[in-house]
């Protein structure tokens, strides 16, 4: 296990710093980087602000974090500190070691909640907005959680670190340090599995019944007492809960007010009232008693839905403990489906789309299996970036569809596939969903939007995308995902450009890297409505030109300014800049574009025909594609349609009858023309939605 660990960090550590050398980063601030985006794919937590503050607190207590989150589901707020080593060999975290880094988180909302870094920091810093709102906005969170991310390993002397109680909330300290990584790693679902042992929470078992099995899953129905699944929640937080939901609940707001008055004043009718819960796991165990089957074990629960409902049981737990009389009346229905692992990374997501069907969580939601990313993946497989800077061979934009996809995929490789692939696909090209979603809604110049966060920005993005696929799917085509990648090079241009600037201070950088490229395009789209950025040239060079690098530098700046003003709208820069009233006052600003850039720029239709040129080839790519599926579907399961749609009427008399003219043809030998292939997809399409058991 050790050479393992060994193995894995040498490796790590050796991506470490070729990413920070290409990104102009200190090794430390790529570890940072690189952890806590793994940890967030892995589902740990949704989003991670970084905020590098070191300083010294009331009583000379030293105080250093290196970035926060706040989870609005939960109401907790979490804070990180990174234990970085240069070594080659692999070094201990001692258990003193790890209470020293704590307590200097532990300092930081300390200090807070009694002014101290109010009354001597610098205003307009990332460390004293922070400050700021821990003594204000966050002053009612229900709890902290500090994390400590390590490329130290654990001392097995390390005792559990217990609970406490910090500034009169719950305090919960998490440490990932490089062997609990490696294990993360290994895990075939990219996340780590919750192990759940129900005597550890003062019961038996819950009782269950059998409700059905197949060679991928087995159903069991249940009746879980309130206080346990509160207590589970409580444990465990947001890693209960599948993704997709988690990201969904926490754009919404944490606590359902119906829900909450049933069980604090009718929880006897909690049951009939409820619809309950659907959740999956990778394994059980169960034991039979006097008065049934019950379930004691449950390995890596996810709950794909009642998210709210078991977030509304927590908060009450916590809050409304003697109201609700401990949960005591409360039992909830569970239908728990057991996947089996080589399945699961296919059918938990359809499990949670389909338990959610009926309720407020829409397709877009639940985007990674949809048409677009499907496409968008095939694309940036095919598609090759022109070889530059002296090489002689082209590389992939690699799309990652699914969660750890890149990973993954090389897992299994030998170390020779492995760097050959690597040379094709640069890590530094990985493109992930909302990697997407933030280059495109900034094109779009809806950078408020974009700083609200990952998750919630994917979703509008997602919404948007769902909407244009189903009125053209044609323009999502090469065109689309080389403008992607051209803003992904101006996203990380302006990012260099800004760290390297003399005027910038630190902090707020993504906030002005998205604001300035927006203001960029706006200030195009105002001033020469009849002019476009040239994203195919930044495609073709695989870089920007020294004209824009200068034009960035000092919208950059400008930016910085507007957004730190001390007569903004909102004390923290990070929430002002979420805000329409920001964006909408940043629009006003005057600025005049330097002529050598406006040379650059080129006219709006050329990009339009451009644009029309390809979505034209785009369809006739789709057509063959449809023509392939038709015939690798294969004629048995063609006239299968045929037989159930007959039976079920879903189709119109046109769709019938070309359903059944391509039939006989795929009988006779003939296969359909591209037309009709595309016409067939659409109808099996429709049979699917229509609940055709294939």
């Amino acid at each position: 296990m050790d050479k393992e660990i060994a193995a894995y960090k040498n490796n790590l550590m050796s991506d470490i710093h070729l990413l920070a050398e290409q990104n102009e980063n200190m090794p430390r601030e790529e570890f940072i980087a690189q952890i806590t985006s793994n940890l967030i794919n892995a589902e740990e937590f949704l989003e991670f602000i970084p905020l590098q503050f070191e300083s010294i607190g009331s009583r000379n207590s030293k105080i250093q974090i290196d970035g926060y989150y706040y989870d609005n589901l939960e109401n907790c707020l979490a804070l990180f500190i990174c234990d970085f080593v240069e070594s080659d060999e692999i070094e201990k975290l001692t258990n003193t070691d790890a209470v020293n880094l704590f307590k200097k988180e532990q300092n930081f909302i300390v200090n807070s909640m009694n002014g101290f870094i109010l009354e001597r920091g610098e205003p307009s810093t990332q460390g004293y907005d922070l400050a700021y709102d821990i003594s204000n906005r966050f002053k009612n969170v229900d709890k902290y959680r500090m994390y400590i991310i390590s490329n130290r390993l654990m001392s097995t002397r390390v005792r559990k670190f217990e609970n406490s109680i910090l500034c009169g909330k719950e305090c919960e300290y998490t440490i990932w340090d490089i062997g609990r990584l490696h294990e993360l790693e290994k895990s075939r679902s990219g996340r780590e599995e919750v192990e759940i042992h129900l005597a550890d929470f003062g019961v038996e078992g819950i009782p269950c019944l059998k409700a059905g099995q197949s060679s991928e899953y087995t159903a069991f129905l249940c009746n879980i007492p309130g206080k346990i699944l509160a207590e589970l929640y409580n444990e465990y937080g947001g890693r209960l809960l599948e993704g997709n939901v988690r990201s969904f609940l926490s754009t919404r707001g944490k606590i359902n007010k119906q829900i909450r008055n049933t069980i604090l004043n009718e929880p006897k009718k909690f049951f009939a009232y409820n619809n309950g819960i659907a959740a999956t796991a990778s394994d059980v165990k169960t034991k039979m008693t006097i008065n049934g089957l019950i379930l004691t074990d449950i390995r890596d629960l996810q709950i794909v839905n009642g998210g709210q409902t078991t977030a509304s049981l927590a908060n009450a737990l916590v809050k409304d403990k003697d109201r609700a009389n401990d949960l005591r009346d409360i039992y909830v229905p569970m239908k728990l489906s057991v996947v089996e692992p080589e399945t699961a990374a296919r059918l938990i997501p359809d499990i949670a789309r389909y338990a959610n069907s009926q309720n407020k969580v829409s397709e877009a939601d639940f985007f990674s299996n949809s048409p677009f990313h499907i496409q968008m993946e095939q694309i940036s497989r095919k598609l090759l970036a022109p070889a530059v800077n002296g090489n002689q061979y082209g590389t992939h934009w690699y799309y990652e569809r699914a969660r750890g996809q890149y990973r993954q995929e090389t897992a299994r490789m030998t170390p020779v596939q492995k760097k050959r692939f690597e040379k094709e696909n640069p890590k530094k090209q990985v493109i992930t969903k909302t990697d997407m979603a933030k280059f495109y809604n900034i094109y779009r110049m809806m950078p408020d939007v974009v700083s609200t966060g990952a998750q919630k920005n994917f979703i509008k993005f997602a919404g948007w995308a769902a909407e244009q696929w189903e009125k053209d799917k044609n323009q999502f085509n090469e065109q689309f995902y080389r403008s992607v990648v051209a803003m992904d090079i101006l996203f990380h241009s302006i990012d260099g450009i800004v760290k390297r600037a003399s005027w910038y201070d630190g902090g707020y950088k993504a906030q002005v890297n998205t604001y300035t490229l927006s203001w960029l395009f706006w200030l195009i789209h105002q001033q020469y409505p009849d002019k476009e950025m040239d994203l195919k040239k930044i495609w073709q060079k695989q870089e920007i030109s020294r004209t824009t690098e200068k034009q960035l530098e000092e919208l950059a700046k400008e930016c910085y300014v507007f957004l730190t003003d001390p007569e903004r709208g909102v004390q923290n820069v990070t929430e002002w800049a979420k805000k329409a009233e920001c964006w909408e006052k940043m629009k006003k600003k005057s600025f005049a574009l330097h002529s050598e850039f406006i040379d650059e720029l080129i006219d709006t239709e050329v990009v339009k025909q451009e644009r029309h040129e390809a979505k034209k080839e785009q369809k006739e790519i789709n057509k063959v594609n449809a023509m392939i599926a038709v015939v690798q579907y294969g004629i048995q399961k063609w006239e299968k349609v045929l037989e159930w749609t007959r039976v079920n009427p879903i189709l119109t008399p046109k769709e019938t009858s070309i359903l059944m003219n391509c039939v006989k043809a795929l009988k006779k030998g003939k296969n359909p023309s591209d037309r009709q292939s595309v016409c067939l997809m659409e109808i099996l399409d429709k049979a699917r939605n229509e609940s055709y058991p294939e």
